[in-house]
């Protein structure tokens, strides 16, 4: 026995036949037709019309023409009909297979999604809001200061601001606690310490910590930029001096850069 597919002549069902059995049978219309005739209509299935046409009952004891499959996944699909129509050129219902029209999502469902989102939203906006609104108005205060900062720390930065933004300076981080400073004239690690400390005090004052509290250095990081290289000190939970200033001399220009 030679088990293939095929396509009921009458409803468009995919069945199994055996090509060497001169009949086959429709397990869903009970059409009994040449397995021949099945075979060919699953090959070359387009401009084939289906007529859906009920069959005539058939006796208990009638012999039967179905077939068992005996590969696996025979049947990919229960109607292969895609380009086939009926006699009124309608596309030919397709047994077995569920459209995206076919599921749909209770109102229930829905009601639980759409609060849940409202309500992570209201929150992310409940938590971050008041949090930026807080670090803006610090902002405000310390940027007046800044003049002062730079003047402890002796270094040639230019404040002036353009369109509301200043060249020389920049203060950063969710707590304000991230500052960098351009200079335009050389400096050394004990000016940058001066400046690092000033900065500090002017935060810690505008935040409420004292020169002992563990956010009063804490997470604050001043990078300075100036002609004979970058300056960098992290804040720490104890004391700051020199030796916590990391400098990073500016590197040379290849010969090759140079030339061009």
């Amino acid at each position: 026995m030679a088990t293939k597919q095929g396509l009921c002549k009458n409803c468009g069902s995919l069945i199994m036949v055996d090509s060497n059995d001169e009949l086959c049978e429709c397990v869903f219309c009970d059409c009994v037709f040449p397995a021949t005739e099945a075979i060919e209509i699953f090959n070359h299935p387009d401009g084939v019309e289906f007529p859906n046409l009920p069959q005539p009952k058939r006796e208990s004891k009638a012999v039967r023409h179905t077939v068992t499959p005996v590969f696996d996944n025979a049947v990919e699909k229960a109607v292969k009909v895609d380009k086939a129509t009926t006699s009124k050129d309608k596309k030919v219902e397709k047994l077995f297979e569920i459209s995206p029209d076919d599921i749909q999502t209770p109102k229930k469902v829905k009601l639980i999604v759409y609060t849940t989102t409202a309500i992570c939203i209201a929150l992310i906006i409940g938590i971050s809001l008041p949090i930026t609104l807080l670090r803006s108005s610090h902002y405000k205060k310390i940027y007046k200061q800044m003049s002062t900062c730079i003047a402890a720390g002796e270094l040639t930065v230019n404040t002036e601001a353009a369109d509301g933004y200043t060249t020389g300076f920049k203060i950063s981080g969710t707590k304000n606690n991230e500052v960098s400073l351009v200079s335009s004239s050389d400096t050394d690690k004990a000016k940058v310490l001066k400046t690092f400390e000033s900065y500090c005090a002017i935060r810690g004052e505008e935040y409420g910590y004292e020169s002992g509290d563990a956010h009063y250095y804490k997470d604050v990081v001043l990078t300075v930029y100036a002609p004979n290289g970058r300056f960098k000190i992290d804040g720490n939970d104890g004391a700051v001096s020199e030796d916590l200033v990391e400098f990073y001399v500016p590197e040379k220009e290849s010969e090759e850069n140079t030339e061009k």
